[in-house]
């Protein structure tokens, strides 16, 4: 039965058209044939430079941008879509979105660390700002995976050097694999996820799958057929989110609705879809 998702990103899809056209291609062979995927990033004009992290690694920033994303999942439900995805790495607002919806939300990170462990025992992230992996052990020691964590691990190259690279991939390549080894041989790490959505559609993309015998995970594709998974399971058993315990209780929609006016936080959540 066919399904549309809500695809969050946290970059300006419309100013990086390479990096678009390369997740929409992904995506299309990610998923099933009838299901729909729905691409979204942030407001035109929320950062202040080109690229998100360099904002996003202040947490109170971090904090007031990623009140978009919660906006997103509250449109994603009302205009009924069956699943939302968060298409990024990061845990942040996880817990308070999953507790504002009733639709499967699904998350990147937890998505593709899960995952690691059924292919390895100790994985770890290459990021292009290994500065923000105090945040990534937190929210992994809040889902238990803490223990499996090898840690962050600078990848090497920029962000720049990505979107550059959709058309001169083979230096970039070299150096992924370069600092996967590098890294396994310090810490132990069996299994590899590429942080930063940018570099998993860039690897993808380039059939980059493995470095020698260490598997590398394709977040995306884990992402989504876990998103397609969850609905799956609330459409055929009527599984769905648990709301015992505050962590898990859903305020009135109304009410949220309500709150955001109060705070004037209208403006954005219309942008998004979220309010008329």
């Amino acid at each position: 039965m066919a399904m549309r998702i809500w695809h969050q990103g946290l970059v300006i899809f419309d100013d990086l058209p390479d990096y678009r056209a390369a997740t929409e291609r992904h995506l299309k062979a990610a998923v099933r044939p009838d299901t729909e995927v729905v691409m979204h990033g942030i407001l035109p004009g929320t950062y202040s430079t080109d690229y998100p992290i360099d904002e996003l690694q202040y947490r109170p920033l971090a904090l007031m941008h990623r009140a978009q994303p919660m906006a997103a999942a509250y449109a994603a439900e009302r205009q009924g879509f069956d699943a939302f995805v968060m298409s990024y790495l990061s845990g942040a607002m996880l817990p308070e979105i999953r507790a504002l919806v009733d639709i499967p939300v699904v998350n990147y990170l937890e998505a593709a660390a899960h995952v690691a462990t059924m292919y390895g025992y100790r994985f770890g992230i290459t990021r292009f700002a290994p500065q923000l992996g105090g945040e990534i052990q937190e929210f992994l020691d809040g889902i238990g995976l803490g223990k499996c964590f090898a840690g962050t691990v600078a990848s090497g190259y920029s962000y720049k050097a990505i979107f550059g690279g959709f058309a001169r991939p083979a230096e970039v390549i070299e150096r992924f694999q370069e600092t996967v080894r590098a890294f396994s041989r310090e810490t132990g790490a069996d299994v590899i996820i590429p942080g930063e959505m940018p570099q998993n559609i860039f690897l993808t993309t380039n059939g980059i799958h493995r470095v020698d015998e260490i598997p590398v995970i394709d977040g995306v594709g884990v992402t989504y057929r876990m998103a397609e998974m969850m609905v799956d399971l609330k459409r055929q058993f009527g599984l769905s989110r648990s709301r015992t315990g505050q962590k898990n209780w859903r305020p009135p929609p109304d009410r949220v609705a309500e709150v955001m006016r109060f705070y004037g936080m209208d403006r954005m959540w219309k942008a998004v879809g979220a309010l008329e």
